[in-house]
């Protein structure tokens, strides 16, 4: 070996440390996006969870919990007993019944289409407010006539659907 070669330094220069692949403060940063990506991820996975679970509830059971409820969003199911009447706040009141239980539905929101009526199964989407149940969707079963009136629309007596009679 000459002395040449012995004599070679082959200790790291401060340049080669300095353009390391990862220094601290890149590091950090990193560690910092994916924190915020991960929150941001677990905001909507609550979220989409939360909003998912909107239970179903007949007029008897919703009566019956109404104390376990409080003002918890869910689906009152049941069928028009009266006349609708706007109230003077804007509200359509009616009363819905299920198993011979009934209860008062105040709808704030879109009319409902000219299928709600009378003996007609609705449902309606809202929460408890003091006496009566707070509506902000409703969702109206048609019956038959529809199908019979309405055959030529798409999805309708094609067989997309399947009406069922109770």
């Amino acid at each position: 070996m000459s002395d040449e070669q012995r004599n070679l330094d082959l200790t790291p220069s401060e340049k080669a440390s300095a353009s390391s692949p990862d220094p601290p403060r890149r590091r950090w940063r990193n560690w910092i996006i994916m924190a915020v990506f991960a929150g941001a991820l677990g905001v909507i996975l609550v979220q989409a969870l939360t909003n998912a679970r909107v239970f179903f509830y007949n007029v008897d059971e919703a009566v019956a919990e109404r104390a376990e409820l409080g003002d918890r969003t869910f689906r009152l199911q049941g069928t028009v007993v009266d006349e609708p009447v706007e109230d003077g706040t804007g509200a359509l009141v009616f009363t819905v019944s299920f198993n011979d239980v009934q209860t008062t539905v105040r709808h704030i929101g879109e009319e409902p289409t000219d299928l709600f009526d009378i003996g007609i199964p609705i449902v309606a989407e809202g929460h408890w407010e003091l006496d009566a149940f707070e509506s902000q969707q409703l969702l109206v079963k048609h019956s038959e006539a529809y199908v019979a009136d309405n055959g030529e629309r798409p999805g309708v007596g094609d067989g997309t659907y399947e009406i069922i009679d109770e």
